[in-house]
């Protein structure tokens, strides 16, 4: 028999639902919420805005959350973690899986990739003062958009939000793994 589902790998391009999406799961009774930006909130603080990640920032922000994350866990909770994809190869993801692997962890890998149109939107709505640059997110989500076809994302684990409600990609791809129904 398959062990049921113990982590939601939920990853994507900025602005593409995740937080919204990794809320709603955890909104689920026994499922807990990490999000890898709180992280990276706590060590870029007092850096200059928009400085770039580190690859020692890297590897100490998910050495964090793979501790965090084992330690919910082992309170018996499940865990939606979501995190941004903005490199190809997609190191995070794969560091977060082999963590997990190696563990015998059973996981899902779910990657939201809506269209470029939509992402843009979703941005805008959001109202941040530091994505106000049209011209820089443009470029900013183009890039993190073409990290989507690596070659180690599998097509199975791409989920496309455009059109629907939060709701609705709750209901068609998360549903039955948080619920069991």
């Amino acid at each position: 028999m398959e062990r049921a589902v113990q982590v939601v790998l939920l990853t994507g391009p900025a602005g593409s639902g995740k937080t919204s999406l990794g809320a709603r799961i955890a909104a689920s009774p026994g499922w807990k919420h990490l999000s890898e930006d709180d992280y990276w909130v706590k060590i870029k603080e007092g850096h200059p805005a928009g400085e770039l990640r580190t690859p020692e920032e890297q590897a100490i922000v998910q050495a964090k959350v793979i501790r965090d994350l084992l330690s919910t866990l082992t309170g018996g909770n499940r865990v939606v973690l979501e995190f941004i994809l903005y490199e190809n190869p997609p190191r995070p993801l794969l560091t977060y899986q082999k963590a997990l692997s190696e563990r015998e962890i059973p996981f899902m890998t779910s990657v939201l990739r809506p269209t470029l149109d939509d992402l843009l939107v979703r941005i805008r709505a959001r109202g941040r003062e530091q994505e106000c640059d049209i011209m820089a997110l443009r470029s900013n989500a183009e890039h993190q958009m073409a990290c989507l076809s690596s070659p180690l994302i599998r097509s199975h684990w791409l989920i496309d939000p455009t059109g629907d409600s939060l709701e609705e990609v709750y209901a068609k791809h998360f549903k039955q793994v948080v619920e069991g129904s």
